[in-house]
């Protein structure tokens, strides 16, 4: 695998992953088998529990970080992008369902996840990050002085550590008093609404891409080529209130690289930087890859009612 490359801009990026060589989601069935034998839950399902409802996850992690997905990837490590924004929409759920607001103090790293993707070139396989997240866990953003600065976003780091050998052990003991529960592989759009619906963020990687305008539809629809991209979806609406199909929110990690849809709900949460708003026919591939992934904090997917914050509980 080439060596990561660093992106100064939203368009470099794009054009890195539209060229067709750039590859920062990096499939890998033997990753995938031995994450799932060694797993107590494969996978995600709970039936029919998502239909007909809506789950704005993005909202609550927004109620507690007023600028969270605003980081840009600058490396090809959108995998540990997607598996932290799908991390933190749960961790923003549980607290605030836990009445634990308060518990909440910064974002997750990518930097350790990145790190530990098991060669020196760029990308990731999403069980690779699934199994270090889940065996070794996961740092929130701040400074550790004498180990790494994780306060803010360097994408070089997590790529040195990768050519390096791998995460630090250091940062390794670090992650370890932050664990995640568990994390399952999602095989259909309906086990997708259901883990959403009962706010469990969920990732994926796919060989897919999306146009950076809206259509008349007011949605973004599939384009081609496809990028090899990993990326959290954070939400989906199945009412049929505001669109006439059931739509998924996806949070990206390029920064504003699109353009908004413009018909947006009053009562729904802002639009976070460069999301995709898409029609189910068309986030069906995120499943059909086999990386569709599902993040709970305890052990298990119990079912709940999403927390009632008024506006943001839309379900």
């Amino acid at each position: 695998m080439p060596p990561d490359e660093l992106f100064d801009s939203p368009e470099e990026l794009v054009r890195a992953y539209q060229a067709g060589g750039f590859q920062g989601y990096v499939p890998s069935e033997k990753d995938r088998e031995e994450f799932l034998a060694s797993n107590p839950v494969r996978y995600f399902t709970a039936p029919a529990s998502g239909a007909g409802k809506r789950a704005l996850l993005w909202g609550y992690v927004l109620q507690l970080d007023k600028t969270a997905f605003s980081e840009r990837q600058s490396v090809g490590d959108c995998v540990s992008h997607g598996s932290r924004n799908a991390r933190d929409c749960e961790r923003a759920v549980s607290l605030l369902l836990k009445g634990e607001a308060e518990e909440w103090f910064a974002r997750t790293a990518t930097e350790p996840t990145y790190g530990a993707r098991g060669h020196g070139g760029e990308g990731m396989s999403p069980a690779r990050a699934s199994m270090f997240e889940r065996d070794v866990g996961f740092c929130p953003r701040e400074d550790y002085p004498g180990i790494a600065n994780l306060s803010v976003y360097d994408g070089g780091l997590g790529a040195k550590w990768g050519r390096q050998g791998g995460t630090p052990a250091a940062v390794q003991e670090l992650c370890k008093r932050n664990k995640v529960g568990t994390i399952a592989n999602v095989r259909t759009v309906e086990d997708a609404m259901a883990a959403l619906a009962n706010g469990y963020g969920i990732h994926s990687g796919q060989q897919a891409a999306w146009s950076n305008k809206p259509n008349a539809q007011n949605y973004h629809a599939r384009v081609s080529p496809g990028w090899a991209h990993d990326m959290a979806t954070v939400g989906y609406d199945d009412t049929k209130e505001h669109w006439p199909f059931t739509v998924f929110f996806i949070a990206n990690s390029w920064g504003k690289w699109n353009t908004p849809v413009p018909d947006w709900p009053a009562s729904f949460p802002p639009q976070v930087p460069g999301m995709i708003v898409t029609k189910v026919d068309d986030w069906a591939t995120c499943v059909r890859s086999g990386d569709c992934w599902a993040y709970s904090d305890v052990q298990g997917f119990p079912a709940r009612a999403l927390p009632d914050l008024g506006s943001i509980r839309r379900i």
